[in-house]
């Protein structure tokens, strides 16, 4: 049996959408006035974005359920999935724990549950029916202020062991490089963590090569070698990885067909720059879309071929945070 590494993908968008909406009927939940049925859930839950910033916006919706004490839910079914339906051995799942928390609180509190979540989180992803190795990396936000993103990241540095890295997400607004990050970043490789950034995902315009000398991945990062393919040297010099989630680039209005990938995957191997095949939100992408599949299509589009799936899987393996061979719960 083949087995997988999924570096890249998001508490928030890594349910399949059955399982939320089963979840919305045990709540009884204001959200079945708009989608009674089923499948209009599902059709709106799936549906493709014309831009990123409609496609993070659901993102909101299941951030909020996703609260403390729902997150075993949650937590036991996503490894059940992965485990059993995807074939994966080591899984990467990044969140923001402040947007768990209870909005109702004050700040201090929120800050303090904002750890709790984080326990609630560990101890979940431990399933014994399901031996699957789970890490967790803690998402900044470019849309909060840098005394929360700090707060993230001291949490970070408490729970090192469980979470493994930290990662820059959010809507690609703010495109001018802030030193904030640079710092930020610096401090979690200082203290031990490992660190990725969402960037050049849907543009050119949020590429900063400032920011890859405190990076050991990148999230996406496919504008660079379609449009800033000089910096691809750089990359490999460092060893910087691309995380690259296929279906991702349609259904955020970035890419129309998965064969554009073709000249991302040509352009990395001429330069010796990796790439991660990952599935970002696999749950509101339609169904199926598993770690597997996304090499499935990847094949079909004639963007990697056969011989090219052992290497590509081993590269995961070799550029994960937190794996180590031979590991088991």
């Amino acid at each position: 049996m083949a087995l997988y590494a999924d570096l890249h993908r998001h508490l928030g968008g890594a349910l399949h959408p059955r399982i939320i909406y089963k979840f919305l009927q045990r709540q009884d939940h204001e959200v079945l006035n708009f989608f009674p049925d089923y499948e209009g859930f599902y059709n709106w839950f799936t549906r493709p974005c014309n831009t990123l910033e409609e496609f993070v916006k659901i993102h909101s919706l299941v951030e909020e359920l996703q609260s403390i004490e729902h997150l075993p839910y949650f937590c036991l079914r996503l490894c059940r999935g992965a485990y059993t339906f995807e074939n994966l051995q080591y899984l990467e799942i990044r969140y923001n724990p402040y947007f768990r928390t209870d909005k109702n609180l004050g700040i201090d509190k929120r800050l303090g549950q904002m750890r709790d979540i984080i326990g609630v989180i560990t101890t979940n992803f431990r399933p014994a029916d399901y031996p699957i190795v789970v890490k967790q990396i803690l998402c900044f936000d470019r849309r909060l202020p840098l005394k929360l993103n700090e707060e993230i990241l001291k949490a970070a540095v408490e729970n090192i062991g469980p979470v493994v890295g930290v990662d820059l997400a959010g809507p690609e607004i703010n495109p001018e490089v802030s030193e904030e990050w640079v710092t930020l970043f610096s401090k979690a490789r200082a203290a031990g963590l490992k660190t990725t950034c969402h960037l050049g995902e849907t543009t050119a315009d949020n590429i900063h090569p400032q920011l890859f000398s405190v990076l050991d991945r990148i999230g996406h990062g496919i504008h660079i070698p379609l449009a800033r393919p000089e910096l691809l040297k750089d990359l490999a010099r460092k060893q910087i990885t691309l995380e690259v989630c296929p279906t991702s680039y349609r259904q955020t209005g970035t890419m129309k067909d998965l064969s554009n990938l073709k000249e991302v995957f040509k352009r990395c191997k001429e330069h010796g720059v990796a790439i991660a095949v990952c599935t970002d939100n696999p749950g509101r992408n339609p169904a199926p879309c598993t770690l597997p599949g996304e090499y499935e299509r990847l094949i079909d589009h004639d963007v990697i071929d056969f011989a090219d799936l052992k290497h590509i899987q081993q590269e995961a393996f070799r550029s994960a945070f937190g794996f180590v061979r031979g590991e088991r719960h």
